[in-house]
């Protein structure tokens, strides 16, 4: 296996004499070129952008409250000749220092790589970012914010009580989390399904075939253009359900709704039991859209 290395350090005091070290590793590709980018950083930030060059560039942030502790930190990277690089973080031990709080260090890592490189990022309580990636991936967090811009391919994003963004993605979207709201701009593809059991979705510019919103406590807007044959489905427990769809003329558009009161405006409805049904305009592929909160509000209506 062939690559290159290119390392840089610059070390730093401040005034209240932390330390920082920051580095730069660059590494050529072997083979065919990489193929995918793993890292796992438990003590910082992550983010991967990606760029037009063969090569990864890694840039490191180091912080710690002295030169000990900074010594003990560590950032591992290991290409495999099947066009996988793996990166991982962690702390040494030490047994003749003396113990550093987990909150007084910390290694941010910035990762250039190939666009059609697939990703796999998890990190802790630090944020984790993707930009200008095609061909996927996965990301986990604790309670670290997760943001994606401009990605192509299937993503997944799971988080416990990070705050998820996710604008310009093109491609099967999974968005999960337990505690936190989850904004979503501009969705394009074949299904879109996001989960949160205790926080808010806010979807605006979706355009997918298949859409699934669910929450348990929290509202839920959203903001569609319907696709033939499309399904969309947005329902909550306790939360309000708000959808507004714009008009598509090609087809016919389905809307059933249940909450504890429903308004669909002045469109006129059909009452079958719980549910409330409208149907707007007519064609040959219709859309269907279903509605449900338990115990809240649902609204609906029509946009330009």
């Amino acid at each position: 296996m062939k690559h290159a290395l290119v390392l840089v350090c610059v070390l730093s005091t401040s005034a209240w004499a932390d330390v920082n070290e920051r580095s730069r590793v660059e590494v050529q590709p072997p083979g065919k070129g990489y193929k995918q980018i793993s890292i796992e950083n438990a003590l910082g930030n992550v983010r991967i952008e990606g760029h037009d060059g063969p090569g990864i560039i890694i840039e490191t942030h180091k912080h710690a409250p002295d030169d000990d502790a900074l010594d003990r930190l560590r950032v591992s990277l290991v290409p495999d000749p099947d066009g996988t690089v793996r990166i991982t973080t962690h702390a040494d031990p030490s047994v003749e220092s003396k113990p550093v709080p987990r909150s007084s260090v910390s290694i941010d890592v910035v990762i250039r790589a190939p666009r059609n490189a697939r990703f796999d990022a998890t990190v802790g309580s630090g944020k984790l970012e993707v930009k200008n990636m095609d061909a996927g991936g996965e990301l986990d967090s604790a309670s670290g914010a997760i943001t994606v811009d401009n990605v192509q391919g299937e993503l997944y994003t799971h988080s416990v009580s990070g705050h998820m963004s996710i604008a310009k993605a093109f491609g099967p979207v999974d968005a999960a989390t337990i505690s936190s709201d989850v904004e979503l701009d501009s969705i394009t593809g074949q299904k879109l399904v996001s989960s949160s059991n205790e926080g808010k979705i806010a979807g605006r510019r979706v355009r997918a075939r298949e859409v699934e919103l669910t929450t348990m406590s929290g509202g839920i807007t959203l903001e569609a253009e319907p696709v033939a044959r499309g399904h969309i489905v947005v329902q909550s427990l306790r939360g309000e359900v708000d959808v507004k769809i714009r008009r598509v003329t090609q087809a016919a558009l389905i809307v059933r709704a249940r909450g504890t009161k429903v308004d669909f405006g002045s469109q006129p409805v059909t009452v079958l039991g719980k549910w409330h049904e409208a149907t707007f305009g007519s064609g040959g592929e219709s859309a269907l859209v279903e509605l449900r909160s338990t115990k809240s509000l649902v609204r609906f209506a029509i946009i330009q």
